[in-house]
C-alpha cells in the first residue's frame, strides 16, 4: 500500500477494457476536461514500468514498445509472460512503480488508464481506500476491428485481457462502440 507520506490523489478513476476499446482516447478526453477546469490530473499507466523494464533488459526501445505499433505487438506475448512472473512474486510491483514513474499531482485526479487485473485492481483500493471509482469500457468487436484490431492467440485469450471479464463491481460501465460524439 501506499505510505502514509505518499501524496494521495482526490479521486482515482481505475479504466479497464480490451484492447482498442478506446482505454487511451477516453482517458485523453478525461485528461483535457480536467486541464480547462484546472483542475490537476494526470494518467498513470500500469504498463510503463513493466515496458520499461522489459525494453531495457531485453535491449528493445522502450518509447516503441508504449504505442500501438507492430514494434509492441512483435514482443507482447513474451513481455506478458515475463510481466506474469514478476507479479506472480509481488502483486502491486508494476502499479507501485506506475505512481512513482507518472509522479501525479497530489490531491488531484489520477487516471490509470490500463487496468487489467484483480490484483491491480485490490492494490489501489487498498493503497488509496475511498478515492477509487472503477470504470469499465466496453467496445463491440466489429468496433475493435476497425481500430485494427484482430485477435491474437496467447494475447487476446491471455489474463492480460481477460482477468476482469467476469469483474461485477465497476462503478460505472461505458459502451465505447459509437462514434467521437458518444
Amino acid at each position: 500500500s501506499a505510505s502514509n507520506c505518499s501524496p494521495k490523489p482526490r479521486q482515482l478513476l481505475l479504466i479497464s477494457g480490451k484492447r482498442k476499446s478506446g482505454k487511451d482516447h477516453v482517458t485523453s478526453r478525461i485528461l483535457a476536461a480536467a486541464a480547462e477546469r484546472n483542475f490537476p490530473a494526470a494518467c498513470v499507466r500500469v504498463s510503463q514500468p513493466l515496458k520499461a523494464e522489459y525494453a531495457r533488459l531485453h535491449k528493445l526501445d522502450a518509447d516503441r514498445l508504449a504505442d500501438s505499433t507492430e514494434y509492441k505487438e512483435a514482443f507482447r506475448a513474451d513481455m506478458i509472460a515475463w510481466g506474469e512472473r514478476l507479479r506472480a512474486a509481488d502483486p502491486g510491483c508494476f502499479c507501485r512503480l506506475a505512481v512513482q514513474m507518472a509522479q501525479p499531482p497530489p490531491d488531484g485526479l489520477w487516471v490509470v488508464s490500463d487496468v487489467r487485473r484483480p490484483s491491480d485492481i485490490q492494490y489501489f483500493l487498498s493503497a488509496y481506500p475511498g478515492r477509487v471509482h472503477l470504470l469499465r469500457l466496453r467496445a463491440s468487436d466489429e468496433t475493435r476491428t476497425r481500430r485494427g484490431w484482430a485477435f491474437v492467440p496467447g494475447v487476446d485469450d491471455a489474463e492480460s485481457e481477460c482477468a476482469l471479464d467476469s469483474w461485477e463491481r465497476w462503478d460505472s460501465e461505458l459502451d465505447n462502440s459509437g462514434g467521437e460524439c458518444d
